[in-house]
């Protein structure tokens, strides 16, 4: 039998005992044919949506109310823009490389890469920032406090 992977995540205690039971049928199948190894780690959860709206949002907040310095000019940048200068004061780090054609090119961060946690400092961050600078956010800070319970 080729290399056959299957991988199950468990988000609930409730649905255990079905995808264990689908694991031991899998696993009894292969045994069929070779040795089966069974591993069973935590898995990292990534960011929810709930948190990637909140992020959008918010970084939507920011780039109506705030300008920013870039190449020496006082001027209104994109939410996008504001991730990646946000994202980058989290880690306190930035890597940076030479453009092909010159000039040079910041290496962020992905967000759809992160953890719960990840995600939750992030959007903290956020919030300090906000704080600092006199952002009016469109959705109170109580609607998406928590994050840590989805971890």
């Amino acid at each position: 039998m080729d290399k056959v992977k299957q991988s199950y995540v468990i988000h609930s205690l409730d649905k255990a005992k079905k995808i264990f039971s689908m694991a031991y049928l899998f696993a009894q199948k292969l045994a069929e044919h070779d040795a089966v190894q069974l591993i069973v780690r935590p898995a990292k959860s990534k960011r929810t949506l709930e948190q990637n709206a909140k992020m959008w949002a918010m970084l939507t907040d920011i780039a109506n109310q705030k300008q920013w310095v870039i190449n020496g000019v006082l001027q209104t940048i994109k939410p996008a823009e504001w991730k990646d200068i946000l994202n980058a004061a989290l880690d306190q780090e930035m890597k940076v490389t030479q453009g092909i054609n010159g000039g040079m090119v910041f290496l962020g961060k992905r967000t759809s890469q992160m953890s719960v946690k990840e995600m939750t400092d992030l959007i903290e961050l956020m919030h300090a920032f906000g704080a600092e600078h006199n952002i009016k956010w469109s959705a109170p800070k109580t609607d998406f406090i928590f994050w840590e319970e989805a971890a």
